[in-house]
């Protein structure tokens, strides 16, 4: 019966956790050699990347050039955020328009493309957008991880609630039943 029980709660734990949700990283080849984003594992997590376009916004604001701001942040940022800025800077210095300039990059920089997109194409100075774009960033990373917790919490409660719900009829439910059962006889 317990074995039955386990087994119920590992269906139901594996039926209710949501899928690995696999991500896509964009990389386009220039003569055989990788010019795009970095692997998965090397991709720049959010926080990096908003703190990289909050210092690209900065250098922007400061008077830096486009392409060269991009450089600039890609040079002291030796991390993974560095590493795409320095693909969007060369892919930019090839001649590559700015819409697409964007897309050597993993997913998670797409709030910038269209900060930097909107800004080129308007002609206007990208920094109010980059830093508006940082911001979304890490407002939507901010709501995915609370919905993952919120879903954690009920995700825990569910097997836990299935291992009490035995002991919880067999002490207080089934004694008062045979009780009411035991007097109804007499």
């Amino acid at each position: 019966m317990t074995l039955l029980v386990l087994a119920l709660l590992v269906a139901l734990a594996a039926g209710l956790l949501p899928p690995r949700r696999e991500m896509r990283w964009v990389a386009a080849t220039r003569g055989g050699a990788r010019v795009g984003a970095s692997t998965p594992d090397e991709a720049s997590d959010v926080a990096d990347a908003a703190a990289a376009l909050g210092l690209l916004a900065a250098v922007l604001r400061g008077g830096g050039g486009p392409v060269e701001s991009l450089e600039a942040v890609a040079s002291v940022d030796p991390g993974p955020a560095g590493r795409e800025l320095a693909v969007v800077a060369a892919a930019h210095r090839w001649g590559v328009p700015a819409e697409l300039a964007w897309q050597h990059v993993g997913p998670g920089w797409s709030a910038a493309a269209a900060a930097w997109h909107a800004a080129h194409a308007a002609g206007a100075a990208p920094a109010a957008l980059l830093e508006e774009a940082a911001r979304r960033m890490l407002d939507v990373e901010s709501r995915r991880v609370e919905a993952a917790v919120q879903r954690a919490g009920v995700l825990l409660v569910l097997p836990l609630g299935l291992c009490f719900l035995p002991g919880f009829v067999a002490t207080t439910v089934a004694p008062v039943v045979l009780l009411l059962l035991g007097e109804g006889a007499r």
